[in-house]
């Protein structure tokens, strides 16, 4: 997947130091683990938003665990906002990492799906847009996704598995925030 994301749709070597921020917060998928490492670190442009790219492994228990990430930096900071397509790693050692404000949108096949977690009044009525649930039962993959401040991170359990299904991805999420426009446009139901 890196060495498409560099010849096919621009992206080049990007710094390890650039997701030090990202990594720093706790929630997943860096909530656990040893030995963590970035790989394939590429830095790029994704509908017109600069997007950093990267393999993230460690270990735990002795085994490998391996995801794909996606940080995007949006043009404007935008309320804290969590969908989770795939459940975050959890084991005895390892509490399940369940934020505050979970909601249920009503859409049976996505709440028994996706999870959704808001705490402010404007990310919850965006959070229970039809918008969001069609959107994300319509995603190419299930992976997961938070807002915080001017950052939009994706994440995908043992990664994507081409450029163009990472890239479908971030399409999805961005064209639901309308980040291009304005926050949260597309979500305003």
């Amino acid at each position: 997947m890196a060495e498409q994301l560099r010849t096919v749709h621009g992206f080049r070597e990007g710094s390890k130091a650039s997701w030090t921020d990202a990594r720093s917060t706790g929630w997943p998928p860096f909530h656990y683990g040893r030995h963590r490492e970035l790989d394939d670190v590429l830095v790029g442009t994704v509908n017109g938003l600069p997007t950093r790219a990267a393999g993230y492994e460690l270990v735990f228990n002795g085994s490998l665990h391996l995801y794909g990430l996606a940080l995007i930096m949006l043009p404007r900071p935008v309320d804290w906002l969590e969908v989770r397509g795939e459940r975050p790693f959890s084991a005895p050692r390892v509490p399940d990492h369940v934020p505050d404000g979970q909601l249920t949108t009503g859409v049976p096949e996505f709440d028994t799906v996706w999870s959704v977690y808001a705490e402010t009044a404007d990310a919850q009525h965006a959070a229970s847009a039809p918008a969001l649930t069609q959107t994300m039962l319509a995603a190419p993959i299930r992976f997961s996704w938070r807002t915080h401040g001017s950052e939009l991170l994706l994440w995908k359990r043992d990664g994507w598995t081409d450029a163009p299904q990472l890239l479908e991805s971030i399409s999805c999420v961005t064209n639901l925030l309308g980040v291009t426009e304005a926050y949260p446009q597309n979500l305003q139901g």
